[in-house]
Order: structure tokens, then sequence, then C-alpha cells
């Protein structure tokens, strides 16, 4: 039986309450009965920081609602978003490339919820793992490409196109329609002024894309937002289904994605 932990002390076990974190559900069945008892449900509270960069992972955190941004620094006071993890990802992937430094920091973004578990306690255990450890390194992969990606968009197109890409980023890994997230905060994500953010909201209002309600945004009309989005979207997006399909179709897609990238290219130049 799956037993843990939850933030309240209430125990829960796999019978009655199984991960909402898709890269715990694609684990076997006997795996993830093993893996259970070393995992710890924790809150995640909004702007509560994970891991800061710079300093040694302790914890993986396999997040099941809530959205993190992946913050890298561009000096003392600033610092710029390139992944969001949300039910899809896990923060502190990187510790097992050998590195145990973190490079980037960690930001609650929307609030929710993980599965923690320790680093030691995860690296004594990986042989039992195997699958998760193929998981965990194709999610490096997926996280990988899709901050390059993003490092990309940011410096080649306009903020209006980088907000719908946020947005819908966002919609798909948090399964959220109304999104409680700020100007002050999405101006923070996409390294910009919120005077920036506030003139490309106005557009997207005009479009009917979204409804703005206090420090919600709920969105009306994703295929009109998808419209609007840069085809780094659509790379990104390509490229996190990559990662979850059988083998035999990841050569199709992977195909599918190399020409969504040289438009990407075409575009810019």
């Amino acid at each position: 039986m799956w037993t843990g932990q939850s933030d309240s002390g209430l125990a829960y076990c796999a019978e009655t309450l199984r991960p909402r974190n898709r890269l715990l559900q694609s684990l076997p069945e006997d795996e993830l009965q093993r893996l259970g008892p070393l995992l710890e449900r924790v809150s995640l509270t909004p702007r509560r920081v994970l891991q800061h960069a710079g300093l040694p992972i302790e914890h993986l955190y396999f997040v099941e609602e809530g959205l993190v941004s992946v913050l890298a620094k561009v000096d003392e006071r600033h610092a710029v978003e390139v992944w969001l993890i949300g039910r899809d990802g896990v923060v502190g992937s990187t510790a097992l490339l050998g590195d145990r430094i973190s490079t980037f920091g960690h930001l609650v973004q929307v609030g929710g919820s993980a599965l923690r578990i320790g680093i030691e306690v995860l690296e004594h255990a990986a042989a039992d793992f195997p699958s998760l450890r193929a998981a965990l390194d194709g999610y490096l992969h997926e996280g990988l490409m899709q901050s390059s990606q993003s490092a990309a968009c940011g410096l080649r197109h306009p903020v209006l196109k980088r907000l719908a890409r946020w947005l819908l980023m966002a919609q798909d890994r948090s399964d959220l329609d109304a999104l409680p997230v700020t100007q002050d905060a999405l101006a923070r994500s996409l390294g910009v002024r919120r005077p920036t953010v506030s003139e490309a909201f106005k557009q997207l209002e005009q479009h009917g894309v979204f409804a703005r309600e206090r420090a919600l945004i709920r969105i009306l009309d994703r295929a009109s937002l998808e419209r609007i989005a840069c085809r780094c979207y659509r790379a990104m997006r390509l490229v996190r289904d990559t990662s979850e399909k059988p083998k035999t179709k990841r050569r199709v897609m992977a195909l599918s994605l190399l020409w969504i990238l040289f438009e990407v290219e075409l575009a810019a130049s």
C-alpha cells in the first residue's frame, strides 16, 4: 500500500488517492507502489521559493497542482522565466545530472501542491525505479529544448505573441481556464515592464480572448489565442507531446518539430 504524510499529518494511500503528476502517472504500477512511501505531499503557496539559484538542491517536487517558474538571473535585481513547470513536470531534476548546485531559481507562480522526495533518498533507491529515471531523463531533455526556445523567443518575438504563448503554456500545464496571475507577475516572467504587458493585454481584450477579474485571467477563446501566439508555442507543445508518445510516433513528430523550428527561424529573419 502506498502511504505517506500530508501537510496536515493525515495519511493517504494509493487505493484512494492517485498521484496527479503526469510523470508519476506514467510509471508502472509496481514501481509507483514502491516509490509511494518515499513521497510527501506539500503545499505550494504563491511566491514561495522552492529552490534558490546557487544553492544545493535538496528535494525533487513533482507538481500536482499549480505552476512553478524557472528563473534565470540577468543581474543582481532581475530574473527572467526560461521554463514553466506544471502537472507535467518536476522541480529539481537537474540534480540527476550530477551537479547538486541549482543554476536557476524556482518560484511558485500559481499555488497548488506537489509530492516531494529528498534527492539523497531517491539516489539511494534509484536502482528500484528504472522507469522513473528514464522519465526524468526525458523530462530534462524536454526542459533543455524548451528553455532554449524560450530564450530565442524572448530575443525575436513581440510581447503580444510571447504573452499569448505564456498563457497557452500555463493553461496546458495547469489545466485551468482561469489563471490566478497578475500583470506584475507576467511582466516579471516575460522580462518586460508592466506598462508593456498592460498594452498587450488591451490588444488581447479587443480580440475577446479573455476576461479579466481581480488577479485572475479567464481564457474564453483558446483558438484565437493560438492564432495570436508565436510559432514557438507550437514548437514547445510538440516537444512535450513527442516526449509522451511511443517511440513509433516520435520520429514523425520529431520531423514536424524540425519543420516548425525552421518556420520560426524564417519568420524571425
